[in-house]
């Protein structure tokens, strides 16, 4: 095991897990991600997984068994409107909200971040698209809560996209603003910084996250996890939490369940199995509100009963049945696709 401390910050990174060998697609042309409705439908084998779905879901579960078991798995809003043929919904900046006792959304109905704050200082997760709403959103959101940006000590980006900067897009100015740390996976970095935009530079290089490693604040330890698919790079950061005072675990999933491949999928079970249910993580959580569940009806929840049960916490026995039908789901997707053109790895 390798251990790295860096002093002045609190930072424990301890590198446990090396990272699977990486998909060759990953390098070069890309293959599908999902298999199509009709490839998808047509697979007797990705049939018996999702009935197997199904049945582990019960009937707490259906809402998320049929976002989770589709052709494509939980999608945006918008990308799940528009391939309904239905029209966008308009975006507006969401009330700044205390989902935990120590995590806040801040953001917009489409995209936000999270901020976590601990005895020793804020660890921010992702920034919004671009300078402008970092600064005159996310900002005045943390100020009008309370919360001062000057005590930004991380900023971990959970994924990023080549020319795309929906998760990074703000890292720049809080960087330059704030002079936090700013962490993102070794492979995201690897493949975003060669092609930013002038006109949307991304934050200058500081601190390559991998598989396993932990980030230590204060009384805060996170913990991440590589689960790419999405991305190279995408994150899967296991969050403690309070509600009321009580301790939880709760997992954020930088992406989509896009595990396209024999080798993505194996991390995902991995990622489930070695962290997940050995955490007792209660609930899978995304940057875009409404991919897993509907956030911004569960925040709106939260605001008129802060003293109420808190509609993001699963609790175990439901969030263990979550991460089985997951599983069931992924694997049905990879079978379609792996009949549909053969066998990827």
């Amino acid at each position: 095991m390798l251990k790295r401390v860096l002093t002045g910050g609190a930072i424990v990174v301890s590198a446990v897990l090396m990272l699977l060998s990486p998909v060759a697609a990953q390098r070069g042309a890309r293959p599908p991600m999902f298999p199509t409705r009709e490839q998808f439908a047509a697979s007797s084998e990705a049939k018996k997984r999702v009935e197997a779905a199904r049945k582990i879901a019960g009937t707490d579960l259906l809402k998320e068994f049929e976002n989770t078991c589709s052709s494509t798995g939980p999608q945006r809003v918008a990308l799940a409107r528009q391939d309904a043929g239905l029209p966008p919904l308009k975006d507006y900046t969401v009330e700044p909200t205390k989902i935990f006792d120590n995590v806040w959304y801040l953001g917009l109905a489409s995209q936000g971040a999270f901020v976590i704050t601990t005895s020793q200082g804020l660890i921010l997760i992702d920034t919004l698209n671009t300078t402008e709403e970092a600064r005159d959103i996310l900002v005045p959101g943390m100020k009008k809560v309370g919360l001062d940006p000057a005590q930004i000590k991380y900023i971990v980006l959970s994924h990023g996209h080549p020319g795309q900067t929906d998760h990074t897009g703000g890292a720049n100015y809080l960087q330059r603003t704030y002079h936090p740390r700013v962490m993102m996976s070794k492979e995201d970095w690897d493949a975003t910084l060669p092609a930013q935009k002038p006109e949307r530079p991304l934050a200058t290089r500081d601190m390559d996250i991998a598989h396993g490693q932990t980030l230590a604040l204060g009384d805060t330890t996170l913990t991440f996890t590589i689960v790419y698919g999405h991305t190279p790079g995408t994150l899967g950061i296991f969050i403690p939490v309070k509600w009321h005072g009580e301790p939880h675990v709760v997992w954020l999933h930088g992406g989509g369940l896009m595990h396209p491949n024999r080798d993505s999928l194996g991390r995902l079970e991995k990622v489930l199995n070695d962290y997940a249910l050995k955490m007792n993580a209660e609930n899978i959580l995304n940057a875009h509100p409404g991919i897993y569940q509907d956030t911004l009806a569960d925040m709106e929840t939260i605001r008129k009963n802060p003293n109420g049960a808190n509609p993001l916490l699963y609790g175990r026995d439901r969030a263990t049945r979550y991460w089985r039908m997951m599983t069931e789901c992924a694997t049905a997707r990879v079978i379609a696709l792996e009949e549909a053109g053969g066998r990827t790895n």
